[in-house]
C-alpha cells in the first residue's frame, strides 16, 4: 500500500487558472508544465456501500493507459491536507477485478456481497503538472480543468492539487504561502468523486 498525501485548492475562475499556468516565478524555479489528458470512471454499488466504508474504486485513463486504483480515506488534517491509503494497478483493459488488490480483496468483497459494481461518476479533465523540489521534499503541483459527470448532471473542475511525492507534508503549506498565496485559492475538502456523488444523488 502507498499513502496519498495531498491538498486540493479551488480556483475561482478561468482567468486565475491562466495566471497560475503563466506564472513567471513558477516557470523560472520549476520549468514548464507537463500536459496529461485524464478520463476516470468511479465505481460503487447503487447503494454506495464502498463509500460508506470510506473506499472508492477508480479506473483512470492517462494518455491512453489504464490504471485501476483503490483509495481509502484515513485522515484529514486541520490544514485541509488529506491522507489516504492508495493501491494502484496498471491494467490492459477497462475492467475491475478485486484480485488486482490482494490486500483489500476480502474487505471489499464482504462490503459488496452479491451486489453489482456500477459506474457512479465520470471525470474528464486536462491536468498540467510540475515537479516541485522544495525544502528537501518533492511535491507535484497539478492544475486540473474539465468536468465531473453523473448521468445528465455536470459540474466544472477547476482546481489545484499539491501532492507529496517524497519527504514530509510539513512543507506543503509553506510552499503554498511562498508561491500561490496571491491567487486567492480556497481549500477544497471535497474530492472530485465526492462532488460527483452529490450529482449522482440528484438522480
Amino acid at each position: 500500500m502507498g499513502s496519498e498525501i495531498e491538498i486540493k485548492l479551488s480556483i475561482k475562475n478561468e482567468d486565475i487558472l491562466t495566471e497560475i499556468l503563466d506564472d513567471e516565478r513558477l516557470k523560472k524555479d520549476f520549468g514548464h508544465f507537463t500536459i496529461i489528458s485524464m478520463n476516470a470512471d468511479y465505481y460503487d454499488t447503487r447503494e454506495l456501500d464502498l463509500l460508506k466504508h470510506n473506499l472508492v474504486i477508480r479506473i483512470r485513463k492517462e494518455n491512453g493507459e489504464y490504471v485501476c486504483t483503490v483509495k481509502k480515506r484515513t485522515m484529514e488534517l486541520e490544514s485541509g491536507i488529506l491522507i489516504r491509503g492508495e493501491w494502484n494497478k496498471e491494467i490492459p483493459i477497462k475492467a475491475i477485478k478485486l484480485e488486482y488488490f490482494p490486500e483489500m480483496k476480502d474487505e471489499m468483497a464482504e462490503i459488496i456481497g452479491e451486489k453489482e459494481l456500477v459506474e457512479i461518476v465520470e471525470t474528464d479533465f486536462i491536468r498540467r503538472t510540475l515537479d516541485i523540489e522544495y525544502k528537501g521534499s518533492l511535491l507535484e503541483l497539478a492544475v486540473d480543468y474539465g468536468k465531473i459527470i453523473a448521468g445528465k448532471y455536470e459540474e466544472p473542475i477547476m482546481e489545484v492539487e499539491i501532492e507529496l511525492k517524497r519527504g514530509t507534508e510539513e512543507v506543503i503549506m509553506p510552499f503554498i504561502e511562498d508561491y500561490l498565496k496571491d491567487f486567492d485559492l480556497k481549500v477544497e475538502t471535497e474530492s472530485k468523486f465526492s462532488r460527483g456523488v452529490a450529482l449522482f444523488m440528484k438522480k
